[in-house]
Parts: C-alpha cells; structure tokens; sequence
C-alpha cells in the first residue's frame, strides 16, 4: 500500500457502539496497534423502550480517546485524521448550547410501533419504501424524533435533528460543525436515497417540519476538526456501523456479502451503483459514496450477541460469554430445545415488531447446554433465512465474510457454515467496523485509495459445512417461527 513518505503516523477510529464506545488506535498501514474501551448504562424504562444518555456516550468517547493518546504518548500532530464509526438509527435532539432533550431512543426501541401502524394504515408505505428503501418500522430514525418532539411539545425550529455520528460531530467540533453522512442520514427514513437529500413530503409524513436536519455528506469528507485532544485533528470520514464494516471487509464489488455479528446481527450485500428493490422484506440502502453513490441490499436481526448477554445476565448460565461455547458443544442436539429470539421484536425478512421471544421443545431432560446450543442455532437459523432472502431477490451467495465479537467462537463459525451451506470467512479484524472507519478517514485525507484498500483483505480462517449436521434441524426451527408469529 502507498503512503506518503510525508504523512503522520497514525489514524484514531472512534467506533460508538451499542453497549460501549472504542478508540482505536491504527498506524499508517492501518494495522491495529492498540485501543480503549469503555462501557456504558443501558436504560431500560419500560418494556420494549431502550434509551441510551447522549452524555455518556460523549464521556465514553472522549475518555476513550484521551486514554488511547495519553497510554501511547501520540502528539495530536502525530494523527492523520479521526474516522467515526456509529451505532444507526439511535436518535437524538438537542438545542444551540448542546443541551440534550430527553435521552436517546435507541434502534431497539419499539415504543413508536403504534405509530408505524397508523401510518401504514394511511397508505404512506410505499412511498417510504420507494424513497427511503425502507419499511415502516419503530427500528428507523423519523418515528423516534416525531415521539420525542411530540412528549416535549417543543418548537423544532429550536432544535437539532441528529444520529450518533452527528451529535459526535458537533461535540469533537465545539458546535461548528453540523454534517452527517449518506450512510447514516439513509437509516433515518428522512432521506431520498436516489437524489441523495432531504425530502421535504417524507419529513411532512413523519411530522418532522421546521426540524433542523444536518448536511448530508460523502462518506470521506471534512467534516471539521477537532481541536480537545491537544491540538487540531481533523475528521475525515464517517460511515454507519454496518457500512463501515461492509469497508472494512473489503466489500466493493458488486454481489460481496459480509454479516457482522455484534449485539445485533446485520448482513449487508454490496449491489453496486444501481439501486436494487427486495422483494423479500430486506432492507435497500446506501453502501457508501466516495464519488459515486454505491447500494447495497440488508436483512437485519435485532438480537445476536446480546443473546448471549441475556444467558448470562438473566439466566445466570455462566459468568462470562466465551463459556456458552463449551456449554453448547455438550448439549445433546436430539433434545430438540429451539429458540426463537425476538425479544425486541423480529426484524428480516418478517419485520414483526410485537414479537416476543419463546423457547420450544424444553423437557426435564434440558438444561442450560442445550439452551446454548439452541442460542448458538438461532442465529444462524435467522442468517440462513436472510440469505435465502437475498438469492430469492436475485443476489448469488458463494460465500460469506463474517466479523464481530460473536465470531471469535469457532463453535457458532462452524455451526454457522453447516446451516447456510455455504463457506464461511472469519475476518483477520474481529472488529470490522473500526477498520472501515480508518479506511475512510485515510481516503478522505488523501492519503491512499479504494484500490489500496481492496488490497489489504484476507481470511483469518475459513469454515466448510459439515456434511454431518443435521439440516432437518431448520426446519423445525421455521415450523416453530410460524406458530409463534402465525
């Protein structure tokens, strides 16, 4: 890979997640050389309402990176630029002096699923889908904000419309600067993914006018700098969690999939520059846009790792995660013990918001071996059904490239390939999603290029489908799916 003889020495990802913030510290040639992680409180207030405290996060983050730099002694002279990676779809409002209106609602939230409904009952659907790319789901931004707007009953024109990247944004820049990007600003249902801007008839939908909306941006642009860390540092690229892994991943050509799995699951199919319709309930959105806008086809589940969570937080099965794998490599498969995750609802390619999770086939005979076993079959039953999704809409699978946390178990890797059938690929970069982030803040300096990038991906690991696995398992699963959602 080039780079100039004349660059600094290192790029920062912040990676802003769901359940912690990260600051990832990269060099040059974008090898990982450390990073900082923090944690912070998930608000539960009521059930199927998930909030986040916006002032949290921003702590999490800035305390992340001040660590990151302090613990390696790295000058502010010395990074290139910030990339910004985020959480989608969690919303927020705050006004001119950075005073936050309520807390965030978070993509998991489910308390606008009312709403959804009348608007469907309305007619406005596909007009939302032909726009935006997207169904009517509490999952999206535009719903969020109208429910918090109308709580405070305040005057929108005083306040400002954002999703993590852009409130980060605004934050690092002191209020200068007030940009999101294509990708995130494509997660709100406010933005027209074919002209790429604001549409004035989605924003009357969603009851949204007089809301100040931010600049919409390419993904490698300037979106200011920074200027808290010791000196002046500029923010040279953004991109929703799951696009900057689709980056990450190497994912330019037209039909590549990666699936990352972190506390949701999110597969996420390259189309190229022409947009391409589902006709099986995924999600038509915006890959990215370096020069020319690229599309991309998604099927998203709610619950992936955070399964894994509610084993060990709930059931007290274990006291840390990483032990569900051996649990499950115990379990006898012929009990028969199925689960279905939808504790916040069911996303693709059934987008059933009401859901609730169930569990099937329990006997005296099962314990919690076989409720992990279940756990680990669940999601790549949900993964399977995605990707059944994008071959019936047209898109060849051969094989998949996989990241997240959740991929550091061998057992579900492999567990994943036998129930998909197909090769599955274990990224070098668990976390994919900093990567891009990295990437895209190295393109947008001008520093190297896609070409480079598209260089620099191989496999840690490959899994093949294990003749022996009993596929049949599938289908009782689905049998059970369609009991519990009619």
């Amino acid at each position: 890979m080039y780079i100039s003889e004349f660059m600094s020495k290192y790029y920062i990802s912040i990676d802003q997640g769901t359940t912690s913030s990260r600051a990832v510290l990269y060099d040059s040639s974008f090898k990982q050389i450390t990073q900082e992680q923090q944690e912070f409180i998930q608000h539960y207030p009521a059930e199927g309402l998930v909030e986040h405290d916006p002032e949290e996060i921003w702590n999490s983050v800035f305390n992340t990176v001040i660590s990151l730099m302090s613990k390696n002694g790295i000058k502010s002279s010395e990074v290139i630029s910030i990339g910004i990676t985020n959480q989608r779809e969690t919303v927020m409002l705050w006004d001119k002096e950075g005073k936050v209106l309520n807390k965030a609602i978070v993509w998991q939230d489910r308390r606008t699923a009312n709403f959804c409904e009348e608007l469907k009952g309305r007619g406005v659907e596909p007009e939302v889908t032909e726009k935006t790319g997207l169904l009517l789901d509490p999952y999206f931004s535009a719903t969020k904000a109208r429910w918090l707007l109308k709580k405070h009953k305040i005057d929108p024109n005083k306040y400002f419309f954002g999703t993590i990247d852009t409130f980060l944004v605004w934050k690092l820049t002191e209020g200068k600067s007030f940009k999101t990007d294509v990708t995130n600003a494509s997660r709100t249902s406010l933005l027209n993914i074919n002209s790429v801007e604001w549409d004035s008839n989605l924003i009357d939908i969603f009851e949204l006018s007089g809301l100040n909306l931010p600049e919409v941006a390419k993904n490698t642009s300037d979106f200011g700098s920074t200027k808290l860390f010791g000196g002046e540092i500029k923010i040279s690229g953004i991109a929703g969690d799951q696009q900057a892994s689709l980056i990450g991943q190497g994912c330019f050509a037209t039909g590549q999939l990666k699936s990352t799995y972190g506390t949701g699951c999110f597969l996420m199919a390259n189309t190229g520059k022409k947009r391409q319709n589902s006709s099986n309930k995924l999600l038509t959105t915006i890959a990215y846009q370096l020069d020319d806008v690229c599309y991309a086809l998604e099927g998203s589940i709610f619950m992936a790792g955070a399964n894994f969570q509610w084993l060990r937080d709930k059931m007290n099965f274990f006291e840390d995660v990483e032990e569900s794998e051996e649990l499950a490599k115990k379990a006898d498969p012929n009990a028969n013990v199925f689960l279905i995750p939808a504790f916040v609802g069911l996303g693709a390619p059934h987008w059933v918001p009401d859901a609730r999770g169930a569990i099937f086939g329990l006997t005296r005979d099962a314990g919690k071996e076989e409720l992990s076993l279940a756990t680990h079959e669940a999601i790549a039953f949900q993964t399977k059904e995605i990707i059944s999704s994008l071959e019936n809409d047209g898109i060849k699978v051969d094989s998949v490239r996989i990241d997240g946390g959740l991929t550091s178990n061998a057992f579900f890797n492999q567990i994943l390939s036998n129930v998909i059938e197909r090769e599955v690929l274990c990224s070098k970069t668990v976390e994919s999603t900093a990567l891009g982030a990295a990437y895209l803040a190295g393109i947008g300096s001008g520093e190297v290029s896609l070409k480079d990038i598209s260089k620099n991906w191989s496999p840690k690991s490959e899994y093949n489908p294990d003749s022996s696995y009993d596929l049949g398992r599938y289908d009782i699963w689905k049998e059970f799916l369609g009991r519990l959602i009619g």
